[in-house]
C-alpha cells in the first residue's frame, strides 16, 4: 500500500468528516484539534529553541516566571497557577535548585510546606530567556491586530474557566 502525504488541514478535513458520521460535533472537534496543534507546536518550539538551551524544561521556566512576578511563595501554590501537578512542579523545582536557579526553604511550623525563592542568577537568566520568548510570541501573534488578541484571550479565559465532571464524560 502506498502512503500518500496529507496536508494537516485535508486530515482536519477528513478527520472532521469521520466525526460527523457518528453524529459528533465537527466544530467543536475543529476547534480542540486546532487548540492541540497550535499547543504542541508552541510547546515543542519554546521548549527547544528557548529553554532547553536556557538549561530548563518548559516546566521550570513556568516554576521561575511565577516567582519572578509574585517572588516567593509555597510550592503547592506554584503548582496551582502553574496548572501542574506538585509532582510536576517538586521535579522542576528539584532541578532549578541544583543548578542554584532557585532556593528552597522551610519558613513554616508544618515541616511539609515549602517556600521557593529565584535566585538572582535565576532572575537574570528568565529575563534574557524571556525576552528572546516574548520575540517568538509576537512573530506568532504578529498577524493579530491588539483587538483580536485582546478578545482571544478573552476566549480563551472563558473557556479555561468551565469547569468540567468525570460525570460529564459518561
Amino acid at each position: 500500500m502506498t502512503q500518500r502525504r496529507m496536508r494537516a488541514g485535508d486530515f482536519e478535513d477528513t478527520a472532521a468528516e469521520h466525526v460527523a458520521t457518528l453524529g459528533l460535533d465537527p466544530v467543536t472537534f475543529r476547534t480542540m484539534f486546532g487548540v492541540f496543534r497550535l499547543g504542541a507546536r508552541m510547546f515543542n518550539d519554546l521548549e527547544t529553541k528557548i529553554h532547553r538551551p536556557a538549561g530548563w524544561s518548559l516546566a521550570g521556566f513556568r516554576v521561575m516566571f511565577i516567582l519572578w512576578v509574585l517572588g516567593p511563595i509555597e510550592s503547592h501554590e506554584i503548582a496551582r497557577l502553574a496548572g501542574l501537578s506538585r509532582a510536576a512542579i517538586s521535579s522542576a523545582v528539584n532541578t532549578l535548585e541544583r543548578d542554584g536557579l532557585v532556593d528552597r526553604r522551610r519558613e513554616s511550623a508544618d515541616r511539609r510546606v515549602v517556600t521557593v525563592y529565584l535566585t538572582n542568577d535565576g532572575a537574570d537568566r528568565l529575563e534574557d530567556a524571556y525576552g528572546r520568548q516574548n520575540k517568538r510570541e509576537r512573530l506568532l501573534f504578529g498577524d493579530l491586530s491588539d483587538d483580536e488578541l485582546v478578545e482571544l484571550t478573552d476566549l480563551m479565559r472563558r473557556i479555561s474557566s468551565v469547569r468540567l465532571s468525570d460525570d460529564d464524560i459518561n
